[in-house]
């Protein structure tokens, strides 16, 4: 369950930079890459899987394959799935919360404050578990901020389908990512740190080539994403999507 914030496979920020600015993250060994430019567009990939990009107002999903790459409506695409997830039943009483960390954290040289997400109710052993969250209110990275938020925001959504409300555990990390940008994400079990699963590696703010936020091709219908996956279980149980690329 603590892995599932990682969900950031990331939307765009729907207010504009104050300048260009790049920042790379180490997600789980890859390198995710999120891009902001003065006039609001963006962009994050995880190279040679899927970047999203934000352009004139709107979202969108670029899958790379073998055929080369597919684009989509990133909102069609969201309603599409989340459609296809059944309601999960609340099994046991689960409850999240956040408390502040004893002291500030450095990463990649930004300094930030440390949040603790806990389970405050639930199986014993996930209740001796929590999340470190390091948040920055570094003005540099507001824009990144709002992109990470965005895409935390559409994953907790989709994951609603399968953590209920009543667990507060999308109002907890809503609440965390409102209080700056995303530095790191890590599990900490019985009081031992485990590797970071979300890190800022650095930040960059050099100009950005405007062709990095343009479409790699035209729009295809959501419908059409069974056609452009392959080996990738369909969230509604129906077997594997054909034709991967």
């Amino acid at each position: 369950m603590f892995r599932t914030t990682l969900l950031l496979a990331a939307l765009l920020a729907p207010l504009p930079a104050l300048a260009d600015v790049t920042a790379r993250y180490g997600v789980d060994g890859k390198e995710l890459v999120v891009e902001a430019d003065e006039g609001g567009n963006s962009r994050v990939e995880l190279a040679g899987k899927f970047a999203i990009i934000r352009r004139d107002g709107a979202d969108y999903v670029v899958l790379y394959g073998k055929t080369g790459p597919k684009v989509f409506e990133l909102q069609a695409l969201a309603t599409l799935f989340k459609a296809m997830l059944p309601k999960a039943a609340e099994k046991e009483k689960v409850q999240f919360g956040v408390e502040p960390g004893t002291a500030p954290a450095t990463v990649a040289g930004r300094t930030g404050s440390v949040w603790l997400m806990r389970m405050l109710a639930g199986p014993e052993k996930d209740r001796k578990r929590h999340i470190e969250i390091v948040t920055s209110a570094d003005p540099q990275l507001a824009p990144i901020g709002r992109i990470v938020a965005r895409a935390a925001d559409l994953a907790l959504d989709f994951m609603a389908g399968f953590i209920p409300e009543s667990t507060q555990f999308g109002a907890t990390a809503r609440g965390i990512l409102a209080k700056g940008a995303l530095l790191r994400i890590q599990p900490v079990d019985s009081g031992v740190p485990g590797k970071a699963v979300f890190e800022l590696r650095s930040v960059d703010s050099a100009a950005i080539d405007p062709k990095h936020f343009e479409l790699p091709g035209p729009v295809t219908p959501a419908e059409e994403v069974f056609g452009a996956m392959d080996g990738l279980a369909r969230p509604d149980g129906g077997g594997k999507i054909e034709n991967l690329p």
